[in-house]
């Protein structure tokens, strides 16, 4: 006798086969009873309702309203005291700003020029002010602790 053995993937790849089969027909047979239409608005109907109301509620709150004003006034002084010690605002002549150079550290440019009127730091960079003011003094940045730039006070 011989043995007779059924392959149990055949009806399973069948069986997938024929549902998707299906559902590709019925999916040419749903666009062709329903065709995708483009819909166009001829016109738009507006209807205003109106609803009564009950009352009005109304509150009136009295905010009270300062008004600040600020006035910056750059005064001059001769001397600035730091900490029980006393420096001159006025800036070092041009000849100290010509012996400045990249490299220096931020202790070199402070015996070098003096204390600095305005420190100013960023992340990375930091900018000393001399002079009376930002426009007409000078300026040292430094980078990483040392000179990076500066520019000398115009006169």
């Amino acid at each position: 006798m011989r043995e007779i053995s059924k392959s149990t993937k055949a009806p399973v790849f069948w069986a997938k086969f024929a549902w998707l089969f299906w559902i590709m027909v019925g999916v040419v047979i749903g666009c062709y009873f329903f065709p995708a239409e483009n819909v166009v608005v001829d016109r738009i109907v507006e209807r205003r309702v109106e609803v009564p109301v009950e009352r009005i509620v109304e509150k009136r709150v009295q905010v009270p309203v300062e008004v600040i004003k600020y006035v910056d006034r750059m005064v001059p002084v001769e001397k600035i005291v730091y900490r029980e010690r006393e420096t001159s605002v006025a800036f070092a002549g041009q000849g100290m700003w010509l012996q400045l150079e990249v490299g220096f550290r931020e202790d070199d440019v402070r015996g070098l020029l003096g204390e600095p009127r305005d420190i100013r730091a960023g992340n990375f960079v930091s900018t000393w002010y001399y002079g009376a003011n930002n426009v007409m003094g000078g300026s040292v940045s430094f980078a990483g602790g040392k000179v990076s730039a500066w520019s000398e006070p115009s006169r």
